[in-house]
């Protein structure tokens, strides 16, 4: 027979205890997660997708993108100076995905929290230059 601990985590269920536990005002709706992340005075929608013992993390950027091209471009300079994820263009927003899959449940909240704190970190590293290339202006660091 199996225990409890012998199956793996279930995503939703793991993320559901890890944003109440830590006091995260967030939305529900199946499987998909909203709630708002703030670093730095910049604020942004997260949006997570579970699946089974897999968690997808989305940041998106507010500033709507008005130059596809040069923020296309920047998404290539970005995507090949982080490591874990990766940033694309959607529905006119710079979105940045991370994702964790969970082997384990013991580890999983911290896998989750991990996975969304990457997340935020490389949308508030570049921050100024998401908003710069979304309106069509270059802004170096």
């Amino acid at each position: 027979m199996k225990q409890n601990f012998d199956l793996p985590p279930e995503s939703g269920e793991e993320l559901t205890a890890l944003l109440e536990r830590s006091g995260v005002d967030f939305t529900r709706e199946g499987e998909t997660f909203r709630f708002r992340f703030a670093s730095g005075g910049c604020v942004w929608q997260t949006v997570c997708c579970c699946r089974e013992s897999r968690v997808l993390v989305y940041g998106i950027h507010p500033t709507p993108v008005t130059d596809p091209v040069g923020a296309l471009a920047l998404c290539g300079e970005i995507n090949s100076r982080v490591v874990e994820g990766s940033l694309f263009l959607a529905e006119e927003r710079f979105v940045f995905r991370t994702g964790v899959r969970l082997t384990e449940r013991f580890e999983a909240q911290a896998r989750i929290a991990a996975a969304l704190e990457y997340n935020a970190a490389v949308l508030s590293r570049f921050w100024e230059r998401l908003a710069a290339a979304a309106q069509g202006r270059s802004f170096h660091l």
